[in-house]
């Protein structure tokens, strides 16, 4: 009986766990739109000036960024893994690269995400309180 309660708690865990990875692939995928629409506009104000390379550029990462976007919002979280899994096969080096971008994008985020909640907590509490 303990056996199948562990399962089931195991199930409902992982069941959880893919809801809420489902809910931030989403809303990452609306980030990445957002800001690859950003981006485009900026390289269409570009044009025409001297910065005709970088609105390229601005232009080639934007198309990027879209369809990453939409890969991200089509696509079930067991595709992009086995598509993570066979691009870390085929570019071992480059993988690891993302990775610790990633990684340090990742560290760099909650930091700020964290120093601005304290700021946030620290401005709230009366001055009579302190």
């Amino acid at each position: 009986m303990a056996s199948g309660t562990g399962n089931a708690l195991w199930n409902d865990a992982k069941e959880t766990a893919r809801s809420k990875l489902s809910e931030q692939q989403q809303a990452a995928a609306g980030s990445l739109g957002d800001f690859a629409g950003a981006l485009r506009k900026t390289a269409q104000q570009m044009q025409g000036g001297q910065h005709q390379s970088a609105a390229r550029f601005a232009h080639t990462a934007a198309s990027g960024l879209e369809q990453l976007s939409g890969t991200l919002r089509n696509r079930d979280l067991d595709g992009i893994l086995r598509d993570a899994e066979g691009f870390a096969r085929r570019q071992p080096v480059a993988f690891f690269g993302a990775a610790v971008l990633a990684g340090f994008l990742a560290t760099r985020f909650l930091k700020s995400s964290g120093a601005g909640a304290q700021q946030a907590q620290g401005a709230s509490i009366p001055s009579s309180e302190i």
